[in-house]
């Protein structure tokens, strides 16, 4: 049942709001730029939406570099009905002036789009915001965030967006955080859906972007004028909800805090396709023809994925450990390797998981620029530990750049080039592919 309230009404206090232990209790939400995130997408009903709800999050994946997309559905035209002094097309112009003044601020290299649908009747709308928002997720998938309001809201707008977009990051795989506006306003404890509920904490810098964004939306924050329906909509008490040292959001499908990669396999089953991409396939045959020996004593694979690279490996060795972060990615590399009782498949991350023992080949193929420098380096310096005497470490990598991550192919093999102290046995460069052997180990 949707609530019923009155902005003019004066609301639950901040105070109260804050005072409540359960905020002590939520998981801090991490967005890390440069680990997967390729585009923000933040759609609001109307102007001051977005800075209301999610203008930290914007400024923060802004000055990371991250692209930045802002759709405004409708223009506002509708928060000042009986306004004398403005109508209902002025306002709109007024206020797209103002939201686009405060994405300059919050986010300067943002796209912002606007919509223009009819504030009110948005839900009358819904394939419009759909097709919008499809075009801006493309196809990034879980490379893509969509920041909603929150479907709950008790606004008709504002729910409309957020169950479309719901959908939209359901069908695509993209992450969907909610924000809740309204709720503040009408809302108590016991209708914070808290089991979902994960903060982003805001820095300084943050904090104040927010709030010269704020001061941008003067039709909101001001009275139009003295005249009777140009009252200002958004008062002291309603503002003093998004003036928090943290932004509150909705992770309605719980994959906020599920690891990237198995998002990515759970959501796409075969996220690269290596089982049909005619690159993969090619990748895979490369691989295998320059493998500097005929059979291998015990070899490691990490980043295994479904495990189309570690069949056409087995042939070749005595024992092989195959490993991946993916629970999912496990489970269909276990059912592809059944036929292989050499080897073991198994979930960890590199460099901290990395197996006991030593290894005659190591394969790191297209995972280390899906590695912070620093855990590249390390995964790098523990392959040089644990090879053996005459081993061998091979590295494949895409040579097209990566976006949303830090490193690209080029810049693995770089730094493994440095790191491995290892002659080069063998090289492939083509424009898809960088395929290096090193070796062999003294």
């Amino acid at each position: 049942m949707t609530p019923a309230f009155d902005h003019l009404d004066s609301g639950r206090p901040e105070q109260e709001w804050l005072a409540d232990e359960r905020w002590g209790s939520l998981p801090t939400l991490t967005i890390r730029p440069g680990r997967g995130l390729r585009r923000l997408v933040v759609i609001a009903a109307h102007p001051d939406d977005e800075t209301l709800g999610a203008g930290g999050l914007l400024h923060l994946v802004a000055q990371a570099g991250v692209p930045v997309d802002v759709i405004v559905a409708s223009d506002g035209e509708g928060s000042h009905p009986d306004s004398p002094t403005y109508d209902r097309a002025q306002l709109a112009l007024v206020r797209r002036i103002e939201v686009m003044d405060a994405v300059a601020i919050l986010a300067p290299d943002a796209r912002v789009r606007h919509l223009g649908l009819p504030d009110g009747d948005l839900a009358a709308h819904a394939a419009s915001v759909a097709a919008a928002l499809r075009e801006s997720v493309a196809d990034l998938g879980v490379g893509a965030v969509i920041a909603a309001p929150w479907r709950h809201d008790g606004h008709t707008d504002h729910d409309a967006l957020g169950a479309v977009a719901a959908q939209v990051a359901e069908q695509t795989g993209a992450l969907l955080l909610e924000y809740p506006i309204w709720l503040w306003h009408w809302g108590s404890g016991d209708d914070v859906p808290w089991a979902r509920l994960r903060v982003l904490p805001l820095q300084d810098e943050q904090r104040a972007a927010k709030r010269r964004a704020l001061a941008t939306h003067v039709s909101q924050i001001e009275p139009l004028s003295d005249a009777l329906g140009d009252e200002v909509l958004l008062g002291a008490g309603m503002l003093a909800h998004f003036d928090r040292p943290f932004e509150a959001f909705v992770d309605s499908s719980g994959l906020a805090e599920v690891e990237l990669f198995e998002r990515l396999h759970a959501t796409r089953g075969d996220p690269w396709q290596v089982r049909s991409s005619d690159y993969e396939s090619r990748k895979r045959d490369l691989t295998v023809s320059m493998l500097p020996a005929r059979r291998f004593a015990r070899a490691y694979e990490p980043g295994c994925s479904v495990g189309e690279l570690s069949a056409a490996l087995a042939p070749h060795c005595d024992s092989l450990i195959c490993q991946d972060l993916s629970a999912t990615a496990v489970q269909e590399a276990t059912d592809r390797l059944a036929a292989y009782p050499q080897v073991q498949v198994r979930q960890g991350s590199v460099p901290h998981d990395w197996p006991e023992g030593d290894f005659d080949l190591i394969v790191l193929s297209e995972i280390g620029y899906f590695l912070s420098p620093v855990d590249l380096d390390a995964v790098l310096r523990r392959a040089r530990m644990t090879l053996r005497s005459g081993g061998y470490v091979l590295l494949c990598h895409w040579a097209h750049p990566i976006e949303g991550w830090e490193l690209d192919g080029r810049d693995v093999h770089a730094r493994a080039g440095q790191l491995l102290g290892l002659p080069v046995h063998a090289r492939q460069v083509d424009d898809d592919v960088l395929l290096e052997v090193f070796g062999p180990c003294p």
